[in-house]
């Protein structure tokens, strides 16, 4: 895995972007927006169990990315009434799927979110699926998944 880092973050940046959307981010996922704003990720892979799928992971968001697709604040005024309160869109992999953190308590974690209903089992009433339940584990699991075969 390669992670090209955006630029250097700030802590009165992510402590913006909670004010901005009234959450308290983990401490894992802080200190990565803190030293990194957001990167590309080449040679990885996320797998989604519910999917029975492997992607190919695309991006982080950070904030204040003149670039398309990796604003996190554009993001998530675009995805808005579509997400749950306490949720942030965080990043997305190499197709069209976003990645979700929840962070409601109960269902903290790492979601796939399959906005535009590209795989078969996804519906109005269920296209978010759960992957991990940090953000440590997330960066473990692109670290160490290989395609199979």
């Amino acid at each position: 895995m390669e992670i090209i880092a955006y630029q250097n973050g700030s802590k009165e940046s992510v402590s913006a972007l909670e004010k901005r959307y009234k959450t308290k981010l983990p401490q894992d996922y802080k200190a990565f927006l803190t030293t990194s704003n957001g990167a590309i990720i080449n040679n990885a892979y996320l797998y989604v169990r519910d999917l029975k799928e492997y992607m190919l992971m695309g991006n982080f968001f950070g904030t204040g990315i003149d670039k398309p697709f990796a604003d996190i604040v554009k993001i998530n005024e675009e995805y808005n009434d579509d997400i749950p309160e306490s949720s942030l869109l965080i990043g997305s992999d190499a197709g069209s799927g976003l990645l979700l953190l929840v962070n409601d308590g109960e269902n903290d974690g790492i979601w796939y979110y399959d906005h535009t209903y590209f795989f078969k089992q996804s519906t109005d009433e269920l296209n978010t699926y759960f992957i991990c339940e940090t953000f440590t584990a997330f960066m473990e699991m692109l670290k160490e998944t290989k395609l199979p075969g």
